[in-house]
């Protein structure tokens, strides 16, 4: 009796905990199904906009902060003196469409403000009003029925260049296209000093109480945004010091404005190791990244190299923009003392760098922190010798024998090289050369690039080109890499019941493929030989007095050739 009320004494305690963690957890299921309930609730009252990923001052370089999904993500500013007239060019790109469908039902206006020293008024020029009888100004790439204004007025620093597009509409714009707004006004006798530009948007339900004239005003821009729904983003470093003629650009990613790259002729440098070099028979990513560039920009190649390392490439060097700074065993650190006098000797608008593979590998023995420190002196010094040096440094994959934690925590340090030494003349903007990089497929030894890597490679360089810096076009579709090309020369030799196979090389091949038939007996071709990159296959203990069938294939990013034209000898 005693030892049962024991026993239930001493259980009593852990029912009540039981029970009171129970009406706890029911308590808090509810809470949350509530809650959850409520806040989607809200929600779907609200409907609010989905809210932009990255604000503003981030993407674009504005003042204003809260986000602008619907703003271009980057643009061009151009101002150039010519005898009594000013002029101006603003060139504005949309990154997504969706972007575009955000600005359905509003007017787009670019606003410029010219800083100037010396009087202001129409006394002095600066009129909306087309010197002697110019051309009026115009808007580039948009269809008749967008209804364009551009109108010039007086602002209150001196002059203000006030462009609005009126009745706006998503199908007037296409992502990725690139429109121009020109306009030619007075130049006048005060002197200009710099410029700010303010790209904002107005709802145009905003003119629809307004007279047939008032609204016609409102919706095309003769009078200036003002009110609550008027959204702008003020440039936040695009007031630059000039003489009355320049040209800078801003980027999505970039929180300042640069200087513009030539439209044509901009002279490219790259600097690399046997990835950008290529070898003996290779295209090289350079030759795809020509392939694409020159139709848009016609850029010059600079560099005091013509061919690879061992040799010319698939297609001669004299046929396409080959000239390159990049040699098979380099690291950084020894490319590092040349580039003071690669600098002064090719002149080079644009940098292209892909380095720190082999300061990495075991054989060098260089950390990754060694191998940033040297990108980084390369990047000084280039900015040293050209102030207004625009440079892509390439953040690379590495070398097989190198472990992926390394290669990524250099990855992480160039982006902090890049972030500190860039300018507000000279960008230096990462190059991704690791995401979707796969070994089997881009690299024929793990870690030289196939026909595909170079792909690839090419593809992240120019896009970057395009999206960052406004230069050449996007890249497109990657191309599915052709099959290789079938091993040439196969010959034989037979002796003492042995067989051997010897062949040409081909080039970025991952394996060859040797097939055999003994003819005498009968029977199907089998695969005898497989996995190796050396051009000779052999074998012992073939049967003497047999008559046998082979043929080779070449294997790269998974593709395998034709077959080489069947040979046959005869065992001995």
């Amino acid at each position: 009796m005693r030892a049962g009320l024991s026993r239930r004494r001493f259980r009593l305690p852990d029912v009540r905990r039981w029970r009171r963690r129970r009406v706890i957890a029911l308590i808090v299921v509810v809470a949350l199904v509530g809650g959850v309930t409520t806040t989607l609730l809200v929600r779907a009252l609200r409907e609010e906009p989905p809210q932009p990923s990255e604000p503003a001052a981030r993407r674009y370089g504005f003042t204003t902060d809260g986000g602008a999904p619907w703003a271009p993500e980057s643009g061009r500013l151009s101002m150039a003196r010519s005898g009594g007239s000013q002029r101006i060019e603003i060139g504005f790109r949309f990154r997504t469409e969706d972007e575009i469908r955000r600005l359905d039902g509003h007017g787009l206006e670019l606003r410029l403000t010219v800083r100037t020293v010396g009087p202001c008024g129409s006394a002095t020029g600066w009129s909306a009003t087309p010197a002697n009888g110019g051309a009026a100004p115009s808007v580039r790439g948009l269809p008749k029925d967008a209804e364009p204004y551009v109108a010039v007025t007086e602002g209150q620093t001196c002059t203000e260049t006030l462009v609005r597009i009126g009745s706006l509409k998503p199908e007037h714009l296409t992502a990725g296209h690139e429109y121009t707004v020109t306009a030619r006004v007075p130049a006048g006798r005060a002197t200009p000093i710099g410029a700010t530009l303010t790209v904002a948007r107005r709802a145009l339900a905003d003119c629809a109480g307004d007279s047939d004239a008032d609204r016609a005003d409102c919706l095309r821009g003769t009078v200036a945004s003002s009110g609550p729904d008027v959204e702008e983003l003020v440039s936040a470093d695009r007031g630059w010091a000039f003489d009355g003629s320049g040209c800078r650009r801003w980027f999505s990613e970039a929180t300042t404005s640069f200087p513009c790259l030539p439209d044509d002729g901009a002279r490219i440098m790259t600097l690399g190791d046997s990835i950008t070099s290529g070898a003996i028979g290779d295209h090289t990513w350079r030759y795809w990244a020509w392939q694409k560039l020159e139709p848009a920009s016609h850029p010059e190649w600079v560099g005091t190299k013509t061919e690879t390392w061992t040799g010319d490439y698939a297609v001669p060097h004299e046929d396409w923009g080959s000239r390159h700074d990049s040699q098979a065993g380099v690291t950084a650190d020894t490319v590092e003392g040349r580039v003071p006098s690669l600098m002064r000797l090719e002149r080079p608008d644009l940098v292209l760098i892909n380095l720190g593979t082999n300061d990495t590998h075991p054989l060098h023995g260089s950390s990754a922190a060694d191998a940033a420190a040297s990108l980084d002196r390369i990047v000084a010094s280039a900015q040293a010798a050209d102030p207004n040096v625009q440079i892509l440094l390439g953040q690379p994959d590495g070398h097989q024998d190198v472990p992926v934690s390394v290669m990524a925590e250099l990855a992480i340090r160039l982006a902090g090289v890049a972030s500190a030494r860039t300018t507000s003349d000279s960008l230096v903007s990462i190059v991704d050369l690791r995401t979707g990089w796969d070994r089997d497929v881009h690299t024929f030894d793990g870690t030289h690039p196939t026909q595909a890597g170079e792909y690839l490679i090419a593809s992240r360089f120019v896009n970057r080109l395009a999206n960052t810096f406004g230069f050449g076009r996007v890249y497109g579709a990657i191309p599915r890499p052709p099959a290789p090309p079938t091993p040439k020369n196969v010959k034989s030799l037979a002796q003492d019941g042995g067989l051997l196979l010897a062949w040409d090389r081909v080039p970025q091949v991952s394996e060859y493929r040797v097939y055999l038939r003994d003819d005498t007996r009968g029977g199907k071709f089998e695969r005898v030989g497989s996995g190796s990159r050396e051009v000779q296959w052999g074998r012992s203990g073939m049967a003497v007095g047999h008559q046998y069938s082979y043929y080779v294939t070449a294997v790269s990013s998974g593709r395998e050739s034709k077959p080489s034209p069947i040979g046959r000898v005869r065992a001995t």
